[in-house]
Formats: C-alpha cells, structure tokens, sequence
C-alpha cells in the first residue's frame, strides 16, 4: 500500500497489482485525448492478453486509478520485435550497448484517472522495477511527432544517440536507479549494529534471545578471513545484513542432495571418480512377452551437468527381474495375498526435478516398465548404486545469516557480487533453508538442489554459481549449424538425445519437417559458451488442445492467431543458469513470434510414436498444469454432417499439457517448501494431490505420495472419479514424489512415516487416505458336518477379516488395486486351459461391484463361465453382517440392470450363490513349502451347507480398513472409534495430520452417526477438493 497525491491535493491509498482482463471496462474510462494521441486506438484486452507484464493501480474502494501496459518489444511498426537490439544499434542510440531483452521492457500504453496522472506513472513505474529485479531500463516509443504527457515526461527522457540519424519515431528511457536504486553494498561494521537490530526483531526475535542483546556486534567484531559480514546501505543507514562463512559440510550435502551437477560443490581432481568402470552384472532376459503390446517407452529423463563438472555418463541401474510364466509355477510362487505381500520401499522424484537426479538416486518405477504388465518377481542379485567421489577441495561458502528491510528486499541480489568478491577462489554460495520457512526474494535468484530420496534433512539447500552473475553475457539466439557440437556435449546424458540433435540438423538444413511443419532452434549462450537448447514446432492440433483441455483458463484464444500457438519437443539448460530459463523461454516467444508454448507428457503406456518425440524438459516447474476437459460422447450417426471435427472426436492417445505464454513469463510462482506426505494412492488422495498441483500459482516442492504400489495406472471399477486416461491427462508424477511402500508407523514426535521395511519419510503435514481395502474373511468355522445354517452364526463371525499372523493359503488372495487385477489376469491366461479339463472352480467371494467385473475378467481370459462361482454373502440388514460393513446391498441401485446382469451369468454358466457365508476350507501342502486350499464350504440361510472344489478364492468381502494401518495409527495414540476420528477441518486429535475418506468418521461431538454422515457416501473427488481447501490457507497468500 502507498499513497499518491492529485494536483489539487487529495491523497488516495493505492494498491498496485497484475491486471486482469475485468479489469478492461475501468481502464476505457481512464483514457483521454492525450492517451490516443501518444499510443493510437489500442485493444485494451488484447494488450492485456500479449504484453509480458500489465500493472493495475486501484484505491480502497477498488476503483481503478492507473493502468500500464509492458512487452518486451517495442511496437511492431517501430522495428521487427525479434530484432530491436538490432534496430537500437542501427540508430546508433548510445544505450544499445548496455541494453539486453533481459534487463529492458517496452512500456505499450498508460492511462491514468485525471488529477492522479503524476502520482500513478511514478507508483507503477516503481513497481515494474521492483517486481523484475534484472530489469535496468524501461523504453517508450512514439512518433517522432508526438510528445509524451507531462506525467511521463518527468520520468522517461530522450535516449542519446551518437550523430543525428533518420527514423519516425522517439526512444524515451527511464532508468532503474532513478526510482529504484542498487543497494550499496559494504563490509559491516560494529556501528550498523543498532540500524540492524530492529529488523532482527521484527523478523524473529529469536537469535536475541538465545544469544543476548548484542549476538550481532559481537559477529561483526569476529570477521576473519573464513567469515565475512557485509551490509546493504541506503542514506547512510544499514538496511540489511548478510553473513558468510568459507567453511562448508560438503560431505554431508552430498549424502542428502543431488550435486552430481554441480561436480559435488567440489574442484576438480585428476583422482575423482564419475562414472562406474564395473562392468554392468548381466540381466536375464524375460521369458515370456509383455502381455500388452502396446505398451510405450518411458518418458525421458534429462540430467544437465554444470559446465564444470564431468559428464556421468552411466546409465541408470535396472534390477533383473524374471517373469513366471509356467502355469504351476505361478500357482506355488506368487504371492499368498496381495493384501499381505509388502513390497521393499523405493523412491521415483517427480519428473520436473528428474533433471537433477544422479543415476544413483533414480528408482526404476514398475509402471513405467515395458513388460510392466506381468507379474515380476525381484531378482536375489541387487546390484549396490553407484555413487560419484570427489577428491577436490570444497569449491563452495555458505551463507549462514541474512536478513533485510521489507522495503528492499527486491534488491537483495545486489548482495551477490560483493559475497564473490570476498572468496576469489570459490565457485558456489549455498544457503539451507528450513522447510516451512517461504522462499525470500534472495534465493529466488538460487537453484534449489533436488533432495536425495529418503533423506529427512530439515532443510532445503540453494545453490548459485558465480556465472550466474553474468547477466550481460547471457543470450538467446537463433541456432547454427557450428554449435551442434556444443548441443552434442550439453546434451551428453540426455534421454533421447538423438531425436533432439536431429530436430537440430533438421531446422539447420530445412527450417521444416519432412511433412512442412514450421520448426524453431533457439540456443542459449553465455560468453560464446552454448549453456541451453530449446526446439520448437508450430502446434497444428490447436482444436484438440482447445477441445481436451481448459487452456481457456489461461487464455483468450480469439487474441492468439494459430500461427502463435508453439509445441514445446526439447528444453535443456545448464544448472547454473536455472534461474534464468524462464527469461530463455520469454526470448523463444519473442524471436519465434509466438505467443503460447505446449508441452505434452504422455503416460508410459502411450505409443512410441508420441512419447519419443519429446525430450524430459528441464523448465517443466515454470509451466503451469491444465486441467482436462470432461468430454461429450458425439451420437455421430445421429448429427450426420453436423458432427465436430475430426480433430475434436478423434482419439488420439491421452497425455498431460503443460502451458505458458506471454503472460505468465514474468508472473513468479509462490514456492512452498513444507513437506506434505499424501498417505494412500485412494481417490480422494489423488484429487487432493490434483488439487494442490494445478494451482497455478503455486509451486509444491515437496509433495510425496506413500503408497503400497505407487500412483495406479487404472483403479477399480467401484472407483467412479479417474479413469485411465483421466490419471494420463493428470500425470501426478510430474509433480510428486512417489515412495512406494506401506504405512506401519507414524513417529508423530519426529514427524515421520515409518514403513514397512524400517523407511522413514519426513513430514510437516500428513494427510492419511488410505481408505479400506477388501480383506481375507475369516472362516466362521460352522460345523459344516451338522449342517450349521447362518443363524446358528455369532453376530458379525462373517465379517471378521482374517488374523494376519497366520500363514494364508497361496491360492487365496484379495483384488485391490491394479496391480492385483494384473497379477489376477496374467494367472487367468495361464490357468484358462487347464481350467476347461479339470474339475476345481474359481470362487470369487463378494457382493460389491468389483466382485461382478472380476467374473467378467475371469471370463475374458480364458476361464469358462461354469468353472466360475460367485458367492454373495448377506447384505448388512442381516444378522449376521455388522452396521460398519460397506459392501452390501444391491452395487447396481436399479432392479432392471441387476435383472439382466444375473440373466447375463446364468447364460454364461457361472454359478451364482446368494447369503452364502464363508464357513471352512480344506488346506494341503504345496511343493513351496506353503499351503493351499482344495475345497471351500458355505453356510446358507436355510439350505444345507454347500462344498465347492476350489483352485483359486478371490475375496471382495470384507471391506475393513487395514489391519496394519490401525495398528501405526493406534500406536500414534490418534483417536480411533471404529474409524479415525477427525473434526469438520478434517483435522485429527493432532493438528499437523488430517484424513478423510472411508477410513475417517467425525468426532461424537459432532452427532454425526448416521449413515449420509461417511465419506464413502459422497464423491471421493469432492471430499479431496474440499480437503485441499483446508490446508490451501497455510500456503496461498491470496486466500
């Protein structure tokens, strides 16, 4: 907030702000004679729309006071807007020389509220400084006949030029350090000591309390030569401190950080060891096909290295894994129950940090596996990662206290320089930063280093390498054919680099595909140095973008010709220039005449075809996410000629967009550090993940997923929020950190999430969603040789799960999630031959919805129908179920559709049993070691006890949270009452854990017992929608 002054004398409170396309009816009020005489008849949305930053002054009543348009090319009647710097040195303007497209912007249009004209043009000017801190000047052109207002006149003056030249038009300059100048930057001394400590206190008092009074004096008097301490001065006053030290853990950020791109924050060294020389141990190869064709190869992984450090070139290690395919074998050695069987915790980092990740850190995720739809097994030989050595010393300072006015703390850059000049010899300033602690305009001019997977290390750790200070020498240009061999050296460790270096000889050759579509090289060079590589082409699908996806969210597409709209294939920047790849991306909108830039990411399972053309980016974080668009099925017969077309209702494979344009290049993210571990990959899990990453305004760096098997490829039919190409077109693992494994502790004094293996995953906010899951029933043990009918049956014996301390029967398993339903139809395929000559059935045990497609499953594999039993016990309005049993009742909710589903089993012979309870079966040894059953009996309501010859028992019934997660959760002393008890915040007895779906109910001071009072009787999305919008408020500066 600030105050501005009319020419008569009334002051207004104002507030400045990035103007939004509502805001177009105010702004026509404010334009005057004067306004049309400088900048013509101008659209005023369609400015908005295109320039790069727009700023909007409105007072307390919300009245529009001022409004400034900016691009960062001046009018295209002026010159071409790709090549200005171009045009500035032909008019031999003496500024052209210190002018870049980094530190400069074009001021389009102004308009303000009369009487205020002077007070606005200085206010937004002030601002526009402040919030792009690189930039240094702010031109205006204009005819050569026409002056500019008084109120611009007193802040932009005549450029000079060297001699008189031609032209029809004026550059006017305004120059930063006349509104906002750089700090002065000085060693400090023990007299700032009393100009500093007020802003110690008000930022946090803590440093005087544990350290007394004068803790900051007496550091100033400490100095050496491994400890500096300088201040920013303004007027004569200190208004910021900063202070470093030359000593480094670089041991320890090397175990907990991925710095294998920043050469280990190290020198180098003849004696450092980069790549693994141990010859690879060998793979067998599988012995039997992926049983889906069409599955595609996985999305590349960038890995930029600094141009000091060596390419690493090994490539990442892979576990052997073996496939069973014999039918016997897989019947005796896959897993006894898919509720049981835990697999080893691993990590996969989401793809917009891939970039960083050292081959040792990287986890081969099993969805992303080609063969992934069969049944692996791991294989006993493990082979230990490899690890980079470094023997040099440390190459790096830390910064250990920094602090500054609020007032200036744009300007905390100016800080940089002199902390370099202080270690001559040191390449990197590192700050550590805690996780809950917001990101401050310093380190927003810092690379934030990946954290290794695992690693609980309460900080966050930014690194900035002293070529990141050179800002003159970083250029955008288009590329040439003499730096395909720097691209070829940058690009060394890049997936599918060749597809990247022949997109380049292509635009060198023929600035066109063999099919003619438009194709765009741009390069980034530092000092003649290539340090990036971007490739685009003209996006021909825009219908489909505009059809699938809600990109109308961020745009107006009636202001964008087709022409404008990009598709991003290749973006690869060096690490240390990180910081700059969203000024790289502005100057590919600029010089390629675009305006919107697209980036797919396909699922592993899409066609090669699509995946292979697009390299893993390393600017993904500067993207925004788009949403999909829910689709009209076309009755096309009916509409005839009046269909959509085909590029509407065609259907091609799914994939994730990632989006930017003009106006989001010089929008900065709010990064939000916290660590918010997502327990269970459930609906209302995934929706509120998806809630939190399409914030567009938000930038989560430490989301994680804890899952049994990670993020599903599909769910299960009873799932009614995510199909398969709607989890494609979300692509959670762009922005979340998957650790595979299973909950079976919480340590809510350290925050951690313990898994089963003994893995700790660090939190500050906990969400638990992992649901229910279909258990194991527990055989009533009705004495089936007395024909025991179900009310002979204790209340609730046939819903009781079974102990999971005892051994489980190798035939008998659970259908939980989609690795399940995998394992489940591999087996089918195998067994559906042996299944037509002999005699045992498979038994699917349950009521609910998925129990009715698993029999289809079965069938479509090769099982015939009367080989197939389905057993369905009593619904809950029985005796023998309990209230807080979820699977009962009629699953199709319409007597019509049940009718016919049960005419469609008896046609195909399956044998349908209703209010059968579970009571015995018979179990032998099998040649494993283990057991399995022969037989399975069942009680009825009044009918004598049925025995049927079992091969395979596949339960749907019970429905009860898992047995290990009551157990993590009871000993974390979280009050459970039948389920986990949570407020109307969603909150638990601890304020840093929430939870919602199936596995919560609300606290008995809410009076909430009844049945329309559980989650699971709502929408899953709508309950993870609504949870995000609890915590959203801890992090979201606009709410």
């Amino acid at each position: 907030m600030t105050t501005v002054t009319s020419s008569h004398g009334p002051t207004e409170v104002i507030n400045a702000r990035r103007t939004e396309s509502l805001d177009a009816p105010a702004i026509l009020e404010l334009i005057a004679p004067r306004t049309n005489s400088q900048f013509g008849r101008v659209n005023i949305v369609h400015l908005i729309e295109k320039s790069n930053l727009s700023v909007t002054l409105n007072n307390e009543e919300n009245e529009v006071l001022g409004f400034a348009g900016f691009l960062d090319q001046p009018q295209i009647e002026v010159c071409n807007p790709a090549e200005w710097e171009q045009w500035m040195l032909d008019m031999k303007y003496k500024l052209s020389s210190n002018a870049s497209p980094l530190n400069s912007l074009f001021l389009h249009y102004f308009a303000a509220k009369d009487d205020y004209t002077i007070g606005c043009a200085s206010e937004i000017v002030r601002t526009v400084f402040n919030a792009v801190p690189e930039l240094r000047f702010i031109f205006l052109s204009l005819r050569s006949d026409t002056k500019p207002e008084p109120a611009l006149a007193q802040i932009f003056h005549p450029a000079e030029r060297d001699g008189l030249g031609g032209g029809h038009h004026t550059l006017y300059v305004c120059h930063r350090h006349n509104h906002v100048p750089l700090l002065h930057v000085r060693k400090a001394c023990v007299e700032d000591h009393d100009d500093l400590t007020p802003i110690f206190k008000q930022l946090n008092n803590n440093l005087t309390e544990t350290y007394g009074d004068y803790f900051l004096a007496e550091m100033i008097e400490a100095q050496d030569e491994d400890n500096h301490s300088i201040v920013a001065e303004v007027g004569g006053k200190a208004v910021g401190f900063l202070s470093v030290c030359s000593h480094v853990n670089v041991k320890l950020l090397q175990d907990c950080f991925e710095l294998d791109s920043f050469h280990g924050l190290c020198k180098e060294h003849p004696d450092d060891i980069l790549q693994d020389e141990a010859p690879p141990p060998p793979t067998p190869p599988p012995s039997a096909p992926t049983s889906n064709p069409e599955e595609g190869a996985r999305i590349s992984e960038v890995s930029i290295k600094s141009s000091s450090s060596e390419a690493d070139n090994q490539e990442e290690k892979k576990d052997s894994v073996s496939v069973a395919t014999n039918a016997e074998e897989i019947q005796s050695e896959s897993e006894p129950s898919s509720s049981s069987a835990l697999p080893p915790t691993g990590s996969k980092p989401k793809l917009s940090e891939i970039h960083m990740q050292s081959s040792s850190s990287l986890f081969q995720d099993n969805e992303e596996n080609k063969n992934e739809e069969v049944f692996f097994r791991e294989s006993p030989i493990s082979p230990k990662p490899f690890v980079s050595t470094y023997k040099g010393e440390s190459n790096a300072f830390s910064i250990q206290l920094f602090c500054i006015d609020e007032q200036y703390e744009m300007r905390s850059a100016d800080f940089l320089p002199k902390i370099f000049k202080l270690f001559p010899d040191k390449d990197f300033a590192v700050i550590t930063v805690p996780h809950l602690v917001p990101e401050f305009p310093l380190i927003q001019q810092f690379v934030r280093v990946t954290p290794k997977p695992m690693t609980n290390l309460p900080h966050e750790l930014y690194v900035f390498h002293r070529n990141g200070l050179l800002s003159s020498g970083f250029n955008v240009r288009l590329a040439k054919t003499e730096d395909y061999e720097q691209v070829e050296k940058l690009t060394k460790n890049i997936k599918l680099r060749e597809n990247l270096l022949a997109d380049l000889k292509l635009f060198n050759s023929a600035r066109r595909d063999t099919d003619g579509t438009e194709i765009q090289a741009f390069v980034a060079d530092c000092i003649g140095q290539v340090v990036g590589i971007c490739i685009v082409r003209r996006e021909e699908n825009v219908e489909e973008v505009r059809a699938y996806y809600n990109i109308e969210d961020f745009i107006y597409f009636n202001h964008h010709r087709r022409d404008e709209h990009s598709h991003l294939h290749h973006f690869a920047l060096n690490p240390i220039f990180q910081h700059y790849a969203k000024h790289f991306i502005k100057e590919v909108l600029r010089q390629g005449h675009k305006s919107c830039l697209y980036y797919p990411i396909y699922p592993s399972y899409a066609p090669q075809s699509c995946s292979e053309k697009h390299s893993l980016i390393t600017g993904l974080n500067f993207m925004v996410p788009v949403r999909a668009r829910r689709q009209i099925e076309y009755p096309l017969q009916e509409l005839g000629i009046n269909a959509p077309s085909e590029r509407v209702i065609s259907k091609s494979p799914p994939y994730a967009i990632n989006h930017i344009n003009r106006k989001l290049t010089l929008e900065p993210k709010v990064t939000i550090n916290a660590r918010i571990v997502v327990v269970g990959a459930s609906d209302v899990g995934i929706s509120f993940l998806e809630s939190l990453c399409f914030c567009p305004h938000l930038r989560f760096n430490n989301l994680t997923l804890v899952s049994k098997r990670g993020l599903p490829q599909t769910l299960l039919s009873s799932s009614e929020s995510y199909s398969r190409d709607d989890l494609a077109r979300l692509s959670l693992r762009s922005w979340v950190n998957i650790v595979q494994g299973f909950m079976t502790d919480i340590d809510r004094k350290r925050k951690h999430v313990i898994t089963a293996d003994g893995a700790r995953v660090a939190y500050d906010h906990l969400i638990i969603c992992t649901g229910q899951q279909y258990q194991i029933p527990c055989p009533t043990g009705a004495d089936v040789n007395n024909m025991a009918a179900n009310h002979d049956l204790t209340k609730g014996a046939g819903n009781k799960p079974y102990d999971m301390s005892k051994p489980i029967p190798d035939n008998v398993v659970s259908v939980n999630d989609d690795y399940d339903v995998r394992k489940l139809s591999l087996w089918a395929t195998n067994m559906g031959f042996l299944l037509l000559v002999s005699s045992p059935m498979v038994v699917v045990y349950g009521r609910s919805f998925d129990a009715y497609t698993t029999v289809q499953c079965l069938m479509s594999h090769g099982i015939p129908g009367p080989r197939i039993a389905l057993v369905r016990p009593p619904t809950q309005n029985t005796t023998v179920s309990v209230s807080d049993d979820i699977t009962n009742g009629d699953p199709f909710n319409e007597p019509v559709v049940s009718k016919m589903v049960q005419d469609g089993l008896e046609t195909a012979g399956v044998r349908v049993f209703d209010d059968h309870v579970l009571a015995d079966w018979c179990q032998e040894e099998n040649n494993s070691g283990g057991t399995h059953i022969t037989s399975v009996s069942f009680t009825s309501p009044t009918k004598p006890v049925i025995q049927l010859p079992c091969m395979r028992f596949i339960s749907f019934h019970p429905k009860r949270i898992d047995e290990r997660t009551f157990l993590a959760l009871n000993r974390a002393c979280l009050v459970f009452d039948g389920r986990l008890a949570i407020d109307s915040s969603f909150k638990t007895n601890d304020p840093s854990i929430r939870a919602a779906g199936p596995i919560t109910k609300y606290a008995r001071r809410y009076h909430a017992e009844g049945y329309w009072s559980r989650h699971e009787n709502y929408s899953s999305k709508e309950i993870g929608f609504r949870l995000a919008l609890t915590v959203l408020p801890l992090f979201d500066p606009t709410l």
